[in-house]
């Protein structure tokens, strides 16, 4: 989610928004971030040992990148905007390497296999950047005034983990963070381990679920990690001291919010669940890293439910490709509504009326269409939330909300852990459905103006 808030309360102030750019074409590989990822082998694991020091905000660390080829390779890349590179390592082998804007080339002493599974290893050091997307704002490295919080979406993962930064290729995470002794850092997943390390402590963090790069998280700060485990979900939280009293109502939500996505959605997809609050006004977002999403203010329930339901939609079904990022962001602000609907707040029919209302020479609220978006930075464009969540609404309204809840439930089920498309979530609408929807489709996410 990469707004501030886009709860109930503002959701007239969209109609502000002004008139989307002129649509473009698609390029080949991925649309938006051609140069990201590499087609010649598939990431299944990563491990990211990381010492931060205070000072400077600067990082030593390695990552261990385990891979398997889908071509023969004499050479490859890995996603990096990272400090400088000492050394890389493919097996036990030094390997030559280079840099290129965004890239690590890598050559191995020997050439790899299609079908091999292989291991690079690569040593860097310094200070990571941050990452500033072409809509403006700012992810990657983000230096706090106790610590640092590392964001992704959508490129910012490779301002501090050497990767193929791509929403398809998935892998599983392993962390390690030294920090000093009056830190914290908490990364995805569940917590394995704590080692004193002289005047610090490094902790352990592993994801065994396959995630998307730029759902990968890091928080250090100060603060206390909490643990717990309603209803037997283990969740671990770290909120900053400043906003622990402000935070502890609308984070005391999150166990029932879990309970009732998947009574919706179907069962709850990771090993692990919480919350990262730290105070970062600059940063100014929320975003639904993965098991555990992080907000760099006090948020509200609305916010708590929409990263929630991204841990179904967006985390464990991935994207294929950023520009149907309506899989994402429409579902989860679909999901605000429902959420209301059923604790005693408008309908998601009723919020659909009122936006229904919004004329249709409010350009700038209707443009562009969720699935048409025409460059990367329409990604967070008001559309891909607002009118996506009333396409999933007049999906609804066609079918019926038991074969609608159906759908999503199928879907979730069905692309768990995987990446999907519009059209197979369309395909599978009309399965369920036993209906064509190619007119409510079209009208909804491809047509520009108001449906």
């Amino acid at each position: 989610m990469r707004s501030t808030r886009l709860s109930l309360a503002i959701l007239a102030v969209l109609a502000l928004v002004g008139a989307a750019q002129a649509l473009a074409a698609k390029p080949a590989g991925e649309p938006f971030f051609p140069r990201a990822g590499n087609e010649g082998y598939d990431a299944v694991h990563y491990g990211v040992r990381l010492t931060y020091k205070p000072k400077g905000g600067r990082i030593e660390a390695r990552t261990t990148i385990e891979a398997v080829a889908t071509a023969p390779l004499k050479s490859f890349s890995l996603d990096f905007l990272g400090p400088r590179v000492s050394e890389v390592k493919v097996g036990s082998e030094a390997a030559g390497f280079s840099r290129r804007p965004g890239k690590l080339l890598v050559t191995p002493a020997s050439p790899i296999a299609k079908g091999e599974r292989f291991t690079a290893l690569v040593r860097y050091g310094g200070l990571p950047p941050k990452v500033t997307d072409p809509d403006g704002s700012q992810e990657g490295w983000f230096r706090t005034d106790d610590g640092v919080i590392a964001v992704g979406e959508a490129q910012g993962t490779a301002a501090w983990i050497p990767c193929d930064n791509v929403p398809n290729d998935k892998a599983s995470f392993e962390f390690h963070v030294t920090v000093p002794d009056n830190l914290k850092a908490v990364a995805n997943g569940r917590r394995f381990r704590n080692v004193n390390k002289g005047a610090g402590v490094q902790m352990g963090w592993v994801e065994p679920a396959p995630m998307s790069t730029y759902l990968a998280v890091l928080n250090i700060g100060r603060g206390r990690i909490v643990q717990s485990r309603p209803g037997g979900l283990p969740t671990w939280t770290l909120v900053d001291p400043r906003l622990q009293r402000g935070s502890r109502g609308p984070l005391a939500v999150l166990p029932e919010v879990i309970r009732f996505e998947s009574r919706a959605f179907g069962d709850y997809p990771f090993e692990s669940a919480g919350s990262l609050v730290d105070f970062a006004p600059s940063l100014g977002y929320a975003l639904e890293s993965q098991s555990r999403p992080i907000y760099a203010y006090v948020p509200d329930v609305t916010t708590i439910v929409h990263e929630a339901a991204h841990q179904w939609f967006g985390d464990s079904v991935g994207l294929q490709r950023w520009p149907q990022i309506w899989l994402n962001e429409g579902f989860a602000t679909w999901a605000q509504w429902y959420y209301a609907e059923r604790h005693g707040g408008r309908s998601a029919d009723a919020i659909f009326k009122r936006l229904s209302r919004v004329p249709a020479s409010d350009e700038g609220f209707w443009n562009p269409p969720p699935a048409r978006l025409g460059s990367p930075k329409q990604l967070f464009d008001p559309t891909t939330y607002v009118r996506g969540a009333m396409a999933l609404q007049a999906l609804r309204q066609q079918i019926g909300t038991r074969p609608f809840l159906r759908v999503l439930r199928r879907w979730t089920t069905e692309h768990r852990y995987g990446n999907a498309t519009i059209g197979q979530f369309k395909a599978l609408a009309e399965e369920v459905s036993g209906r064509g929807l190619d007119n409510l489709f079209e009208r909804w996410l491809y047509r520009r103006g108001k449906p």
